[in-house]
């Protein structure tokens, strides 16, 4: 978020329209009056950030236990391995549309997406789906069953 950026959450209809008249409209004169030609505004669902204990778990207990516990055909493979194993099968990628700056010509482009543009109900379902996979599939035993325990 730029520093001059003005952030609020709004929980109901009265709370947006005093928001507003009373942040966003003045906030946007006095953007004007310092120069800046043009604002832009974004209103979109909001989503808590993912959280630092979700991120921990998955790292520190999911992904480090899977690569201590796992062998496949013999070889055991690195937690960053497991990792882009999971974050491909269960997170993926999405085709963007971009234009080749030397010819103009508009191509497909596949772009894997990072697990830190989830949020936290979205992380959650990753944690049970590694998880689920994890046991049921692999045979890995977890020290912490919930990321809510651990610390």
């Amino acid at each position: 978020m730029h520093d001059l950026a003005l952030y609020a959450v709004f929980t109901d209809p009265d709370q947006a329209k005093a928001a507003l008249l009373g942040q966003i409209g003045p906030y946007c004169r006095q953007m004007w009056a310092m120069g800046h030609v043009r604002l832009s505004v974004v209103v979109q669902p909001e989503e808590d950030a993912k959280s630092i204990q979700q991120r921990k778990y998955y790292h520190g207990v999911i992904l480090k236990e899977i690569a201590e516990q796992v062998v496949v055909n013999g070889e055991k493979f690195d937690m960053k391995v497991w990792k882009e194993h999971f974050r491909e099968k269960y997170v993926g990628s999405r085709w963007v549309m971009l234009r080749d700056p030397m010819t103009g010509k508009k191509k497909r482009r596949k772009v894997r997406i990072s697990t830190e543009e989830l949020g936290v109900k979205s992380y959650s379902l990753l944690i049970e789906q590694v998880t689920a996979e994890a046991v049921t599939e692999l045979g890995v035993v977890f020290s912490v069953r919930k990321w809510e325990e651990y610390r």
